[in-house]
């Protein structure tokens, strides 16, 4: 007879027989999850920080009722029955397993314990006002939040409520030892919970929502032409009395030197003064009131979503005070809104100009800002994370950074939707920012994510149906669904728009839903005999890329044809594009045909563009870039490579634009290697590719798939696969999707493309489902490209069939 086994194995032999170790291993996984997607979740909904406390302790407590009902109960196919004695032999079974098993079981569901309870301490232990690790990398520098003052007196002091918001911060930002929190930060967090000044009580719970630890509330006292600035500092631990006060009182025009005086005696109260007195306030902002109270009504335009009125407003604060380098800053990021890139740069740099005069902190912002106005994406990147590692809630670096991986990423072939955690910081410290808004709905819009778009589209047209870019996000929606009622209804509303918002509606929307209909219907409205002839020919160029996209050449034809009568020159250079497409099958003659019409252009005769808008003078200053590179490719193209080569080295030689730093040099590195590529010299072709910068400013590859680099990009993506690097290869193939219309000749071949490298990389599904795109893209395409889809759905249905064996 065998010894029984001791008391101790048996209990454990009991305990994993009732599956309570699987239990206790599963559930602290699970809670550890909830936890953490709680702790990051919760508070950006608004909900209070004691939300986060009771999940928590739900979690713990919830662990011994589930152990002891695993103990108690087990699952049968009758239902939950109690949990019956073991039978005979099985708990012997089990304690003489191998120690490996035996311990596994144990081991997994210690951890699963100690991931539930660390967890639980961790959230619980940091007490109140830290329950977001946003902003975690802050929490050793104290933080303070200036809330708007209330102002009595004369009504023309009103706009100084909210002015101090900025001003005071500014002040009180000591490197180091003291961070005002974002002005935009707490003035969206104060019109989201009411608005208005808020009391003590109010004060705290929003100070309490940006994570930080004091607060200033304050009144401004006008009388006969006299200001009095009153401000109370006050700790959220505190009670309802302020731990110090500030006064300053003088002359109206003496605003910058009260708030100087103000700040000096709060930073006095913390111990936080250092040696000389605070710079006076006008040394980083401006000497001028006027100035000032344009700049104001500036950043309230541009909260609302209201670009033009915005660019006006920072128009009259530089006219007022040339020297003021956040007002040139902001009318930068206005004209950026407004499509008037040829201004974008020149605001920003005059903004750097006159940097000497502004913190640090705004310095560096600026620096990053020109980088990437200068297409100089790499080092944009990494300076706005550098602030961010010393700003965490810094609102404008993080919407600058989602801007350069939105609109540079797919350049390098990355997606877009790798901005998406940047815009929801954005969101998560002003929730009314209309801009990441509007980021985020293009992202939810891309991936079909009808449910999120719907609700971004819905907050955004209840902060301001008027703005700007509401007719865009109601044109995304509508299309996105398929809702034909709302699209005639867009459509009609188009027709009475700004020309920046009727181009920028256009020029996205396609690109954004991805659907074949959208672009054509959107389009068209470029074409209507109320626009000027530069627009109605790119309306046309835009219906001949759309059209080749989707494999009609001849409408795309039809409509270049219909474009040269409004704009002969620019017409031809988006033309000759087409016979070098590597995937469609153009004669020798046609080619021939297109390198007479590029050899015929001469660019020292065509008139620029004198339209703002960044869509209808985009190569203003390329035309003669652009023929050379043209006629490189052509010659390349029908085996002449000596003539290919001296078009090359003449790009070399060629000035660059302002906004595109390294087209020459890209684009002569393009020509090589089409010429390596029709050589069959792939790993020279790809060492070209890999040379070229793409240092441009990202608005112009909106308007040009010359900027965009498309036809590289695709020819990059095709040797990367004939190199064996497939992975690579299926990523810069995906980058056809997320720049712009002109990219979208390139999808359906793309989509060919990444079905035949997942077959050879054996994922049937992968390949299926790209094969299947390609053939709803191309399935209206012409006689001459039928083949490519008819062979598409042969591998398709065998693909099909073999899934089935």
């Amino acid at each position: 007879m065998s010894e029984p086994i001791p008391r101790y194995r048996a209990f454990f032999a009991e305990l994993k027989r009732r599956g309570v170790f699987k239990l206790a291993a599963v559930y602290g996984a699970v809670a550890f999850a909830v936890l953490q997607g709680a702790d990051i979740i919760l508070p950006s909904l608004g909900l209070p920080e004691r939300t986060v406390t009771v999940v928590v302790v739900i979690a713990l407590l919830g662990f011994p009722l589930a152990i002891a009902l695993a103990w108690a109960l087990e699952m049968t196919p009758g239902g939950v029955k109690r949990e019956g004695p073991a039978p005979s032999g099985e708990l012997e079974a089990i304690a003489a397993q191998p120690r490996s098993r035996r311990w596994l079981a144990g081991a997994l569901a210690l951890a699963g314990i100690a991931a539930l309870v660390g967890s639980g301490w961790w959230i619980l232990a940091r007490g109140p006002g830290e329950t977001s690790r946003v902003a975690s990398a802050s929490s050793s520098v104290p933080r303070i939040v200036v809330l708007p003052f209330t102002v009595r007196g004369s009504g023309e002091y009103e706009y100084l409520g909210e002015g101090m918001v900025d001003l005071l911060s500014t002040k009180l930002n000591v490197p180091g030892e003291l961070h005002g929190v974002d002005p935009r930060a707490v003035l969206a967090l104060v019109g989201r919970e009411g608005g208005g000044v808020p009391d003590p009580e109010r004060g705290r719970a929003i100070t309490r929502r940006l994570e930080a630890g004091h607060f200033v509330l304050g009144v401004i006292l006008e009388a006969g032409g006299r200001l009095r600035l009153d401000a109370s500092l006050y700790d959220i631990e505190g009670g309802v009395e302020a731990i110090a006060e500030a006064t300053a009182e003088g002359d109206a025009n003496d605003v910058f030197a009260l708030v100087d005086d103000v700040a000096a005696q709060l930073l006095l109260s913390r111990g936080e003064m250092r040696g000389d007195p605070v710079a006076r306030i006008a040394a980083v902002t401006t000497d001028s009131l006027s100035a000032l109270k344009d700049y104001l009504q500036g950043e309230r335009s541009l909260r609302a979503g209201e670009f033009l009125a915005a660019a006006e407003a920072f128009q009259s604060a530089v006219a007022i005070d040339s020297s003021f380098a956040l007002a040139w800053y902001r009318l930068s990021v206005a004209y950026e809104w407004l499509t008037r890139d040829h201004l974008v740069r020149e605001a920003a740099e005059q903004a750097f100009r006159h940097s000497g005069r502004l913190s640090e902190h705004d310095r560096q912002l600026l620096q990053a800002a020109v980088a990437a106005r200068q297409g100089a994406f790499v080092e944009a990147d990494q300076r706005y994370r550098s602030i961010l590692g010393t700003y965490p809630d810094d609102v404008e670096a993080w919407f600058q950074l989602g801007e350069v991986l939105f609109h540079y990423g797919p350049l390098q072939g990355n997606p877009m939707s790798a901005s998406r955690e940047a815009f929801e910081r954005v969101i998560f410290y002003e929730p009314d920012h209309m801009t990441a808004l509007v980021h985020l709905a293009r992202i939810s819009a891309s991936e079909g994510d009808l449910a999120e778009l719907d609700s971004l589209v819905e907050r955004f047209l209840a902060l301001n149906p008027e703005a700007d870019r509401a007719i865009e996000l109601r044109a995304l929606l509508a299309f996105a669904r398929g809702d034909p009622d709302e699209e005639r209804r867009v459509l009609a509303d188009l027709r009475h728009v700004s020309d920046p918002s009727l181009l920028v509606t256009v020029a996205f929307v396609p690109v954004m839903t991805r659907d074949p209909e959208t672009g054509p219907a959107l389009a068209r409205l470029l074409i209507d005999d109320s626009h000027i002839p530069e627009m109605r020919a790119l309306g046309h160029i835009y219906l001949a890329y759309l059209f080749m996209g989707q494999g009609r050449l001849a409408d795309a034809e039809a409509e270049l044809a219909a474009a040269e009568r409004f704009d002969a020159y620019r017409t031809a250079e988006y033309a000759a594009l087409f016979p070098l497409l590597p995937f469609i099958p153009a004669r020798d003659s046609q080619v021939e045909a297109a390198r007479r019409m590029v050899r015929a252009l001469d660019p020292q005769a065509v008139q620029p563009s004198v339209h703002p808008s960044g869509y209808i003078r985009g190569h203003n200053e390329v035309h003669r870039h652009l023929r050379s590179f043209l006629l490189g490719l052509l010659d390349a193209r029908l085996g002449d490579y000596g003539a290919a080569e001296s078009y090359a080295a003449e790009l070399e030689t060629l000035e660059s634009p302002p906004r595109s730093p390294s087209l020459p040099e890209d684009l002569s590195l393009g020509v090589r290697a089409y010429v390596a590529w029709r050589r069959g010299e792939v790993a020279e072709g790809l060492a070209l590719l890999d040379r070229a910068r793409t240092q441009s400013y990202y608005q112009n590859s909106f308007r040009s798939p010359y900027y965009s680099l498309s036809l590289q990009r695709y020819l990059r993506a095709m040797l990367l696969a004939d190199v064996g690097r497939l992975e690579e290869s299926i990523r810069w193939y995906g980058s056809f999707v997320e720049i712009s219309i002109f990219d979208l000749v390139f999808d359906a071949p793309s989509h060919l493309r990444r079905a035949e490298i997942y077959e050879r990389l054996d994922r049937p599904d992968e390949a299926a489902r790209h094969y299947a795109r390609f053939i709803e893209l191309w399935s209206d395409c012409d006689p001459e490209l039928r083949g490519l889809v008819d062979r598409a759905e042969q591998r398709l249905s065998q693909l099909a069939a073999e899934s089935m064996d």
